[in-house]
């Protein structure tokens, strides 16, 4: 039974943290946990470590008893839990918790910034994604994976650094300060070294790289401003995707969001509005309707 001692746990999960917020019935967050990576279709036995370790640090953040996990009823948003073999998984999982509902990091991050109303989202992080939320269903563009997509998040620019550098080596291309920053970051020197290290480097990995790609174009490295203006284009694209036919906001969220948002053109930016409220409060808006938090509604409480 639902009643005022009930405790909640919304995750937001992506490629290189993920994060819990612990939540009473009135909403206030009672704790907080940052673990490791969380996408599900990358790795799903680091998504269910990263999920307890984010889960159990923010039961130490509030205080509580580690035996409180078998009392949480948890909604996880998570990168790539749209993949048929990661839902089947997640679905599946034996969890300690009292419940355990799952999707995507872009439905919670919806949720949350819209207050479960219509809109419109763009996430910016280790990868990249864009959703419409209508009449309760989310809509998603982009997202399709490290491997197959995500262009202009964190593990893309870094990724494409590399490429690069690889190419200035090879003579292919004029050689920059960007390729030095980026053979001094993983400290190599060599092609073979970097396709030796690199061939099996994770998305949070690449992503580490993100930020030489964005310093080196602020002091207009040509390499990187190029990358920049391919993912800042196609960024820009994948928005005006989402709001076709629309009159919704646009919300940003992302470790690359607030960068990327001075890219943008003054059509873009002038959709562009705050989150409501955070991921992790977006999560709770999963649940099974017997089991959301009765104040959930109530979108005036803070975050």
């Amino acid at each position: 039974m639902i009643d005022n001692t009930t405790l909640y746990i919304g995750i937001d999960g992506g490629g290189t943290k993920c994060s819990a917020h612990l939540f009473n019935a009135e909403l206030q967050v009672l704790g907080r946990g940052i673990s490791g990576p969380a996408n599900a279709s990358r790795d799903i036995k680091q998504t269910f470590v990263s999920m307890l370790e984010s889960v159990q640090l923010a039961l130490i953040d509030a205080k509580l008893s580690p035996a409180t996990i078998g009392q949480l009823h948890v909604a996880a948003g998570l990168a790539g839990a749209f993949v048929p073999s990661a839902k089947a998984q997640l679905t599946a999982w034996q969890h300690p918790f009292a419940s355990f509902t799952a999707s995507t990091d872009l439905t919670a991050a919806g949720y949350g910034a819209h207050g479960a109303k219509d809109g419109a989202l763009l996430i910016i992080g280790t990868g990249s994604s864009a959703a419409c939320i209508q009449a309760g269903v989310v809509t998603q563009f982009g997202g399709h994976g490290f491997l197959l997509g995500d262009k202009g998040g964190g593990a893309w620019l870094g990724r494409s650094a590399v490429i690069s550098t690889l190419e200035a080596m090879d003579n292919v291309i004029t050689t920059t300060e960007l390729h030095h920053k980026v053979l001094q970051q993983l400290s190599l020197t060599t092609t073979d070294s970097l396709v030796q290290k690199m061939l099996n480097a994770t998305s949070s990995e690449f992503a580490a790289l993100a930020p030489v790609v964005i310093e080196l174009a602020k002091q207009n490295d040509a390499n990187a401003v190029d990358l920049i203006t391919q993912a800042s284009d196609y960024l820009e694209k994948l928005s005006f995707r989402a709001l076709r036919n629309s009159t919704f906001d646009l919300v940003l969220t992302g470790g690359l969001a607030a960068y990327f948002e001075n890219k943008f053109s003054p059509a873009l930016r002038s959709r562009i509005k705050q989150a409501k409220n955070t991921p992790e409060r977006g999560a709770l808006h999963m649940l099974p309707a017997k089991l959301q938090p009765r104040y959930l509604l109530d979108e005036s409480l803070p975050c």
